[in-house]
């Protein structure tokens, strides 16, 4: 009966979660030309295009193998190409599911590759907040590059404002806050000698551990190089794409890293593989630089749509070859005790 339950909860989630996609782009094109936008999309160079899908490729390569490296400094040493396609694979899955691909990356290589769940969890954690702060970085030198953007943005965008004034006023956000906390209290005072709680401090006294071995692993700066040479790849994906338009060919580079940092703010909402919130930030930041409105959404619609089966197809490439990859031992050899 619980399975029925959560596999109901997990479709009705997707469905949702698709849903919400949808109609942002069903609110976007819906009183769109089709056969005008389509006239805009076939003047495109899709050879331009294709030449990007290789630094998306690229990128997530690059991505594989930084995670290797905290994978490394916890003493696992899986094939590489387990932990190259697996990320590959972790992309194809998000179309199904909103970030249950980060969640089969780190199953899958547990499985095949004999490694427990939670240091591929971890490891992952620790990767993916080294591209949240990255992310941050990017938006922070956009915005002193180009704060007049983000003003007009935010400008012709009040919705954003008023959702955020909205959420710190309700009463709810404090009912929850003060929940959560009173639960915090209860847990470390009447609940701290408690099975559960022992458990819990046993499962951050291993945490803690794991996270000084990743700390002290001895290839930081690889770490750093990884982190600015995937997301450069990632830049390139999106920026030669303006090249194969005439209207966005001579925006130039700061444009697109204004855009490139927007898309990275909508890609934080889950749905699946950006469906909809790229196209918002893509389409309304190029309608601000100028560029006219069923031209921004020719673009959007070309580029994403290419994109994202490029994604789907390397992805489940990945996921196929995930079982074939030649391992050595049955169980992955760990080196530190």
């Amino acid at each position: 009966m619980n399975m029925n339950a959560e596999s109901v909860k997990s479709v009705l989630k997707t469905v949702l979660s698709l849903l919400l996609g949808l109609l942002i782009i069903w609110a976007m094109y819906r009183n769109t030309d089709l056969g005008e936008l389509w006239q805009i999309v076939q003047s495109a160079n899709f050879g331009i295009i294709a030449a990007s899908l290789i630094f998306g490729l690229l990128g997530n390569t690059i991505r594989g193998l930084r995670w290797e490296l905290f994978v490394h400094s916890l003493g696992y040493h899986p094939p590489r190409a387990s932990i190259l396609y697996a990320t590959l694979g972790n992309y194809a899955v998000n179309f199904v599911l909103p970030r249950a691909g980060d969640i089969w990356r780190c199953g899958v290589v547990s499985r095949y590759d004999k490694i427990p769940f939670g240091k591929t969890l971890e490891t992952f954690l620790v990767d993916k907040v080294v591209d949240v702060l990255a992310g941050l970085l990017l938006v922070i030198v956009s915005v002193f590059l180009y704060i007049d953007f983000f003003v007009t943005y935010f400008q012709n965008n009040p919705q954003f404002a008023a959702g955020m004034s909205a959420f710190f006023a309700s009463v709810w956000f404090y009912v929850i806050l003060g929940a959560l906390l009173l639960i915090v209290v209860l847990m470390v005072t009447v609940l701290k000698n408690t099975p559960f709680m022992v458990k819990v401090k046993n499962f951050f006294y291993t945490v803690k551990r794991d996270l000084t071995l990743i700390w002290a692993m001895k290839k930081k700066w690889s770490v750093i190089i990884y982190t600015i040479l995937l997301w450069f790849c990632f830049y390139l994906y999106f920026y030669i794409c303006f090249y194969a338009f005439d209207f966005t060919k001579d925006l130039g580079p700061l444009a697109a890293l204004i855009i490139f940092a927007m898309v990275n703010i909508g890609l934080s909402v889950p749905v699946q593989g950006g469906i909809g919130t790229w196209h918002f930030m893509v389409i309304s930041s190029l309608l601000i630089l100028g560029v006219a409105e069923n031209q921004a959404l020719a673009f959007a619609g070309a580029v994403f749509t290419i994109q994202s089966v490029w994604q789907i197809l390397y992805g489940l490439f990945g996921v196929i070859a995930m079982p074939y990859v030649k391992r050595k031992n049955k169980a992955t050899e760990k080196t530190i005790k």
